[in-house]
C-alpha cells in the first residue's frame, strides 16, 4: 500500500512541474488598468472591466469600462494592477 502512495505521490509531482506557465489551480488576476500599442505606435491607457485571454494563440481581450473591446496580441497590451 505504501508503495502505491509514493508512485501516486511522485507521478503528481512530475505532472505539476511539467507545468510551466499553466493556470493549474485557475486563479484569477484582476487588473485595473492596461496600456494598448495602437496601429499607428500611440499607447492608449484605458481602465479594464474585464479582460480574458485566448488560450490557442497569444492574444488578449481587453473590455473596458466604457464598453469598448480591444483584440489584440499581449505583445500590444500590458495589463497592470494599480
Amino acid at each position: 500500500m505504501k508503495k502505491i502512495v509514493i508512485v501516486a505521490v511522485l507521478m503528481s509531482s512530475l505532472c505539476l512541474a511539467a507545468c510551466g506557465n499553466k493556470d493549474i489551480f485557475a486563479t484569477e488576476y484582476e487588473f485595473k488598468t492596461a496600456e494598448i500599442r495602437m496601429l499607428d505606435g500611440t499607447i492608449k491607457s484605458v481602465k479594464v472591466k474585464a479582460w480574458s485571454r485566448d488560450t490557442d494563440a497569444n492574444n488578449i481581450r481587453v473590455t473596458t469600462t466604457d464598453g469598448t473591446v480591444y483584440y489584440s496580441s499581449s505583445n500590444n497590451i500590458m495589463l497592470i494592477d494599480k
